[in-house]
């Protein structure tokens, strides 16, 4: 008798340990396998592949939830790059095509006028001098013409006003250029130049911005601050226009069209930098971007271009280099690029090595 209770108690334990295992086997194991499966489908790119749920005990199906949310939302930055990259490819094919417009229908019929008026005068050198040069001179002229417009064209695409003199002055060259709008300029803290990343995310900003005011907002005027501090840079552009209501996520701004808008933020975030719209309809549109800048050398007086001997003001260099302890700072890119490539050449071996003249 007492030799059948314990085998009673044996076959239970048995059954029991049997369940347990198949418990086990069901609810964590299978589903485990299951999703590392599903994981391994994913990274060899399918994306679909934790749409099957995989079951299995809360603690796994609480995994599965976070790893398909996640594919949700890489899909969905693939969508908002692609819808970002397929109309950088259309403006860029635009802005091809409008160039080459005003090249051949411009520049290129200028150039044949000018060549024409070339050969005509030289026909009437000897048998008529006064209508040749008359002639010559109506085609050094249309020349300027040429040029004139062919530095517009170049203004347009990187303005020489921001690499040769800073933020601020390109700023108020393109502010003087506009029309439809009235822009105020204001400029907090204490201005300085910024490497060439910087003031061209933040003139772009600015460029941008102050487009879409004359394009959609239909403001009579608008305010552009630039704010210096020790560690930041940020520009902010406001209007009192009509106003739009923002996405609730800023990756959905290309969804909404606003390419302009999203290539400020890439550009910021390129420079780990942020972008903040603050907007709604009917109550103007602020566009702030915000910069983090490391502060380099800046001199505290006047001091000299060793490259172009142009004088540059107090904490208004674009660079600096120091070489045998002595610190050169430049007006531009270009001089501190010719500087660094042959320094030898703008610190004549007979003077002393100095950092700058002062005033």
């Amino acid at each position: 008798m007492v030799h059948m209770h314990w085998m009673v108690i044996g076959g239970l334990i048995a059954l029991a340990l049997t369940a347990g295992n198949l418990w086990f086997y069901l609810r964590v194991l299978r589903p485990i396998r299951r999703l590392a499966r599903q994981a391994s489908q994913l990274t060899g790119g399918d994306l679909d592949s934790l749409e099957q749920a995989c079951g299995g005990i809360r603690e796994i199906r609480q995994l599965h939830r976070a790893m398909a949310g996640m594919v949700k939302h890489v899909r969905r930055a693939q969508e908002q790059s692609r819808a970002y990259t397929d109309r950088l490819a259309d403006v860029l094919e635009i802005e091809r095509k409008r160039i080459a417009r005003e090249l051949h229908d411009d520049t290129v019929q200028s150039a044949i006028v000018v060549s024409h008026r070339i050969d005509l005068a030289r026909g009437w050198i000897d048998t008529d001098p006064r209508r040749a040069a008359d002639m010559l001179a109506s085609a050094r002229e249309q020349t300027v013409a040429i040029v004139t417009a062919l530095r517009q064209l170049i203004a347009g695409l990187r303005p020489p006003a921001l690499e040769e003199l800073g933020l601020i002055t390109a700023l108020k060259t393109h502010i003087a250029a506009l029309q439809h709008v009235e822009v105020n300029l204001k400029v907090d803290g204490n201005p300085r130049r910024l490497d060439e990343a910087h003031e061209l995310a933040l003139f772009r900003a600015a460029q941008e911005s102050l487009s879409n005011v004359i394009r959609h907002s239909e403001a009579q005027c608008a305010v552009v601050q630039v704010s210096y501090s020790s560690d930041h840079v940020a520009i902010t552009i406001a209007d009192e226009g009509r106003g739009f209501e923002p996405p609730a996520q800023p990756g959905d701004l290309a969804f909404d069209g606003h390419y302009g808008l999203l290539g400020i933020r890439e550009r910021a975030a390129s420079l780990n930098g942020n972008l903040t719209i603050e907007s709604a309809i009917g109550r103007g549109t602020r566009i702030i971007v915000t910069l983090p800048v490391v502060p380099g050398p800046q001199p505290d007086h006047w001091v000299r271009d060793p490259v172009c001997s142009a004088w540059i003001e107090p904490r208004q260099a674009y660079g600096s280099t120091m070489i045998d302890g002595s610190t050169y700072y430049f007006c531009c890119p270009v001089c501190q690029g010719a500087f660094q490539h042959d320094p030898a050449a703008y610190i004549p071996a007979t003077m002393t090595a100095q950092a700058s003249v002062v005033v």
